[in-house]
């Protein structure tokens, strides 16, 4: 689609320094935006970009300074870039009504009319499924599991029996819902497994990225709460409980019996030991490693994961451990002199 400037500033509720007239047609990075597209600026680092940039608007904050011929200036900056690129370039997947021919359904499971059941789809018996569910091809649904209205299974999903998915989840390729936690007991030298029972439930508004493991429940549910974020490559052991709106980022591992509060942040390669709690809005930065309970509102790195100005001070002790050392080489040299 193409948009005025000046419409879209309204839209947005941005204030235009510009020509109103001039039309665009997406958001696109700094460096590569040509003469159709607008861009997005916050990072002063980025400034270099403005005398070379095509781009034929930016979006920025009320107090930047730069000279550019068509500014769209925002008192949130970050929330108007999310809303042109809604506006701009994302475009909603229709959904397609009906059941592919080479789709294996179980015939006591009812399908909504307004339900897209892609190619290859398995659908076990006892499955439940929501208005307007999109499950497309090869994706494995087993039996006695819950599908919510509105959800959006992508390719190679599996979720195994009992999973239940609130509304407006999306689910994306690769991951596994439902999967054997890890127990196993050692008796006598030999490995025994023990049964896992429970479940995998899933609240509304939950987003799972590719190539995601959750562990079913060794007895009662894994869960995650409403509006939690996964990305890609997370692995959630058995028994675990996820608060409500938590970020969770990529290659992130939390171990059984775990429990995030709501609104928990943790970054890339994070992860938690079993058996802990980690309060309500607590922030564990990228590589943090948890082995003790976390209180609310905490802000941890390193690891172990400690307060997170503890760890910038150690880090800074590190750096100098080159030159402590040969201070304290020269010392002893001086003391066995004498």
């Amino acid at each position: 689609m193409t948009i005025k400037l000046g419409d879209l500033a309204q839209a947005l509720g941005a204030r235009l320094e510009g020509d109103e007239s001039v039309e665009v047609s997406k958001l696109n990075e700094i460096g590569l935006a040509d003469s159709s597209e607008i861009s997005f600026l916050s990072n002063p680092k980025y400034l270099k970009y403005v005398k070379t940039t095509r781009a034929a608007a930016l979006i920025v904050s009320e107090d930047m300074e730069i000279d550019f011929p068509n500014l769209l200036r925002s008192s949130n900056p970050k929330q108007s870039m999310l809303e042109a690129l809604r506006l701009l370039n994302h475009q909603d997947r229709a959904i397609r009504p009906g059941i592919h021919p080479s789709a294996v359904i179980n015939t006591e499971v009812s399908v909504p009319d307004s339900a897209e059941i892609g190619p290859g789809v398995v659908i076990e018996e006892g499955v439940e499924l929501g208005e307007s569910v999109v499950i497309e091809s090869n994706t494995v649904i087993c039996a006695d599991s819950q599908i919510g209205d509105h959800c959006h299974l992508h390719p190679n999903v599996v979720l195994y029996p009992g999973s239940i998915l609130g509304k407006n989840c999306i689910v994306h390729s690769g991951s596994v819902l439902g999967c054997d936690g890890f127990g196993f007991a050692v008796e006598s030298g030999e490995i025994e497994k023990i049964p896992q029972t429970g479940n995998v439930i899933i609240g509304n508004d939950v987003e799972i990225g590719a190539n995601c493991a959750i562990d079913r429940g060794s007895i009662g549910p894994t869960s995650i709460g409403d509006g939690t974020k996964l990305d890609n490559l997370v692995h959630i052991a058995h028994n675990v409980r996820i608060g409500k709106n938590c970020f969770l980022t990529g290659q992130i591992g939390i171990a059984g019996s775990t429990v995030l509060g709501d609104r928990v942040q943790m970054g890339g390669q994070s992860g938690v030991v079993g058996h802990l709690n980690v309060g309500d809005d607590v922030s564990i930065a990228g590589r943090g490693g948890v082995t003790k309970d976390i209180p609310d509102g905490a802000i941890v790195s390193g690891f172990p994961a400690r307060s997170h100005r503890e760890e910038l001070k150690i880090q800074a002790l590190i750096q100098k451990l080159p030159e402590l050392v040969k201070v304290v080489k020269m010392l002893d040299k001086q003391i066995n002199k004498t």
